[in-house]
């Protein structure tokens, strides 16, 4: 479960985003939510320490775990 500062983040920025990005940010996120290294109240990776709802949003950016890895985009991106 997102905390309200997450969700008014990817609320604010979502209309920058192309929707395949969307698509692959949320897939990253419901794979987080199940991962124990996750701090729920956080939204944060005992891993890494990054801010997750933030984080999967990122084309370039991987789950240290390997859980999953940089987009790969269609369009190129």
């Amino acid at each position: 479960m997102l905390d309200s500062t997450s969700k008014n983040w990817i609320l604010k920025n979502l209309p920058l985003f192309s929707g395949e990005v969307k698509d692959a940010a949320i897939k990253r996120l419901q794979i987080c939510q199940k991962c124990p290294k996750l701090k729920p109240k956080l939204n944060r990776c005992e891993e890494c320490g990054c801010l997750m709802p933030a984080k999967v949003f990122l084309k370039r950016a991987s789950c240290p775990l390997k859980k999953w890895g940089v987009m790969e985009l269609k369009d190129g991106d």
